[in-house]
């Protein structure tokens, strides 16, 4: 996987779209935490090349006179080297970038008013993610998760068409897993597992260019021969199935979990 992240860190920005849905929502959870403060740290963990952690940051900024420092923290560098190379203050306040895995947070004790993880908690051990992670949030601070369950990827176009995609990707974490791991930690109250429906639209083209480009890791699990040939048969569900392969609606939804520091 850490080759895998390597080889498409140039044009990961390219291959994969925004939730502008969970940016807003993830802002205004966010907004909450300010009321006694107008500071807001925040720590991005696997935030790859930090677009989403830019984009909250800008949604932030822009709606609010918050002092807001951010770290977008990712084991990979080359994907944290594929971002802007320097942020206008104005746009997106203080943010930084930081090399390290989410199993081991380089950061003193209570150091940030939020940890978020947006697309990447299937990457970690979760157990050792989640007590490092209420170890650097602040009393009142928030964890907040946005990924997809099992079921969910295997409702995407992807789950629906491209064959064993939803099998072969195993490192999905169910509902009750998620659950059941903060519970356990014990440093979290009032969790929150929130569905969060997403609609893309998109093309055919659009699709063959995600998948030949490695846009998911789940395509890693694939010989090249075997890759090809589902690539086809992908190819072939999609135009049956959409009369304009020019235009197609599907759905992407994942889970936004929400947990504030005891």
């Amino acid at each position: 996987m850490a080759r895998h992240f390597r080889t498409i860190a140039p044009q990961y920005r390219e291959l994969r779209e925004l939730d502008t849905h969970a940016i807003r929502r993830v802002s205004f959870e966010l907004e909450q935490i300010t009321e006694q403060t107008n500071r807001l740290a925040v720590l991005d963990v696997g935030a790859g090349t930090g677009r989403y952690a830019e984009a909250v940051a800008y949604e932030l900024c822009e709606r609010t006179d918050l002092c807001y420092r951010g770290v977008a923290y990712d084991a990979i560098p080359e994907m944290l080297r594929s971002g802007p190379t320097h942020h206008d203050a104005k746009d997106t306040g203080s943010l930084d970038r930081a090399i390290g895995f989410a199993e081991f947070l380089p950061f003193a004790a209570q150091s940030f008013s939020a940890v978020l993880s947006f697309n990447a908690v299937h990457h970690f051990d979760l157990r050792t993610f989640l007590a490092e992670a209420a170890r650097v949030v602040r009393p009142e601070g928030r964890l907040i998760l946005y990924t997809r369950t099992p079921e969910q990827n295997e409702s995407t176009i992807w789950g629906q068409f491209f064959p064993h995609f939803a099998e072969r990707e195993t490192r999905l974490y169910t509902r009750s897993t998620l659950d059941a791991a903060l519970g356990a930690i014990n440093d979290f109250a009032s969790i929150e597992l929130c569905e969060m429906q997403w609609t893309i639209r998109t093309s055919l083209s659009r699709l063959l260019e995600q998948a030949r480009n490695g846009g998911y890791s789940t395509f890693r699990f694939y010989s090249a021969d075997e890759f090809e040939e589902s690539l086809g048969i992908f190819e072939d569900r999609v135009k049956v199935t959409y009369d304009d392969p020019t235009t197609i609606t599907a759905q992407n939804d994942h889970v936004l979990v929400l947990a504030t520091r005891r």
